[in-house]
């Protein structure tokens, strides 16, 4: 990787940044939950799509996605438009259908190659962080919901309680909420996640096979070790690499509200 950001989003990807650049987007709401071996079958998951040439993430289509959504978040409507935006923003309806087009055009062109991505980028978690982990984190992938509500919780409750010293939010703990949060779900909310989501296909996105069937790819193959293990003197390290970030974050969640960013 050539580049490795770090946001407030329950995911992971990673992308081309021109022609030779790799990027990785780390979204530490879900970095912050999952265990050092989970965290290394979320790195070897992604990794794992320039590994096995996924297409969506390749660097000829995968560059045009993202500029295809660079471009159509720009040319989105204004909101509260006055009478010149609002001239620009019918100007541009031609343009968002455009694009919107050759999106949804390209996601039909690369969905078969996309959910087989998925698949061998699991397999390629299994392999990295173990089969535990991988099924572990497929776990976590299923309650990103919850991680949105508790996050949105936390912090309109610390907004709700004014500034501290300095004039500035109290912003301590907030990751750590996050974290008892989920290691408070039982077992067996875990269990009802995974029944509901056979039932209705539960999946990421669009693009992602159903999670319950990715779950049990790797269940019914033969179980595997973690290639790389998390030992202590690794974990703090990143821990220690991610602390002022960690920092950063929480100041800007608290400040602008959660889901407002």
């Amino acid at each position: 990787m050539d580049a490795v950001v770090v946001d407030v989003e329950a995911n992971a990807s990673v992308t081309h940044l021109g022609l030779r650049r790799r990027l990785l987007t780390l979204g530490l709401p879900l970095w912050e939950v999952l265990s050092p071996q989970q965290r290394i079958a979320l790195l070897g998951h992604e990794l794992g799509h320039f590994t096995h040439g996924d297409t969506r993430h390749g660097m000829v289509v995968g560059t045009a996605c993202r500029s295809l959504s660079t471009w159509l978040y720009y040319v989105r409507p204004m909101p509260n438009p006055n009478v010149i935006q609002a001239i620009t923003n019918l100007a541009c309806v031609p343009l968002r259908l455009l694009i919107t087009a050759v999106m949804a055009l390209l996601d039909l062109l690369t969905a078969r190659a996309s959910q087989r991505g998925e698949y061998l980028a699991d397999g390629a978690a299994a392999r990295t962080g173990s089969t535990e982990g991988a099924v572990g984190l497929m776990d976590r992938l299923m309650v990103t919901d919850s991680i949105v509500t508790t996050l949105q919780r936390e912090t309109n409750s610390r907004r709700l309680r004014g500034t501290g010293r300095g004039g500035e939010q109290n912003t301590d703990g907030l990751w750590e909420a996050l974290v008892a949060h989920l290691g408070s779900v039982p077992e067996s909310e875990f269990e009802r996640r995974r029944r509901v989501g056979a039932l209705r296909g539960h999946s990421v996105d669009a693009s992602h096979p159903p999670t319950h069937l990715r779950r049990r790819l790797l269940l019914d193959g033969t179980p595997v070790p973690a290639t790389v293990t998390a030992d202590t003197a690794r974990t703090e390290r990143i821990a220690g690499e991610l602390a002022d970030v960690r920092g950063t974050l929480a100041r800007e969640v608290v400040r602008d509200g959660y889901g407002d960013l």
